[in-house]
């Protein structure tokens, strides 16, 4: 008999710790899922546009988190804007190089040296200089081209950035409503509402993928976050 109860005791204790331990192990496993910053590339500097959109990703997130609570039918939401987020990160780390990139080309003092090689050049006619001024002047030419092609891309990926953080923060809006829909009328008709969340946000996730590609086309399948 009191090996009996002492087995139950031990039972019940487990029962316990395991109910304990795998909420937990889910959430690190989820956090684990979702990369604090992309490898291989820079970080934003705090407070500039890509950290902040970043930031505001990552909030959602958290939320999404807390306002799933115990619906598990729609924790998939959660995964998918886990990788909307993921590819956020990406993107970001990808802004940082191009500001990295940017900074380094001084296109003020660049335009001047321009400037000034084609003076000297319209001068130059039938002169033994007049081959070494024309390369470099294609070569000052060609940086400022360069700058140019990177503050594009910089924009576009910005503009991605923003469109993609102001609809995940609507499709947490959304969500929350709808919980709240279907609490109030009991009738547990989510299946639509959820499909429609979830192709959203893989559409905002690929949408990310799609604009790191155009301002990187050495970007392969392999590389989408």
């Amino acid at each position: 008999m009191l090996l009996t109860t002492v087995l139950i005791v031990v039972l019940v204790v487990i029962g316990i710790a395991a109910v304990v331990t795998v909420p937990l192990m889910i959430r690190s496993t989820r956090r684990q899922q979702v990369p604090d910053a992309a490898p291989g590339l820079r970080k934003p500097v705090m407070g500039s546009p890509a950290q902040v959109w970043v930031s505001r990703g990552e909030r959602v997130l958290r939320e999404l988190g807390t306002t799933l609570g115990e619906h598990a039918a729609l924790h998939g939401i959660s995964a998918d804007a886990a990788g909307v987020v993921a590819e956020l990160r990406l993107t970001a780390g990808q802004v940082a190089e191009l500001d990295h990139a940017i900074a380094r080309i001084p296109v003020p003092s660049l335009e001047q040296e321009r400037d000034q090689l084609a003076a000297r050049l319209a001068q130059s006619a039938g002169h033994p200089a007049e081959a070494d001024l024309a390369r470099t002047q294609e070569a000052v030419t060609a940086r400022i081209a360069a700058a140019g092609r990177q503050r594009d891309q910089r924009a576009a990926l910005l503009a991605k950035m923003q469109a993609t953080v102001t609809e995940l923060e609507q499709a947490r809006d959304e969500l929350a409503e709808l919980i709240a829909g279907t609490a109030m009328v009991g009738d547990g008709s989510t299946d639509t509402a959820t499909a429609e969340l979830t192709g959203r946000l893989d559409g905002l996730r690929q949408g990310l993928v799609e604009v790191r590609r155009a301002a990187n086309p050495e970007i392969g399948p392999g590389d989408q976050g």
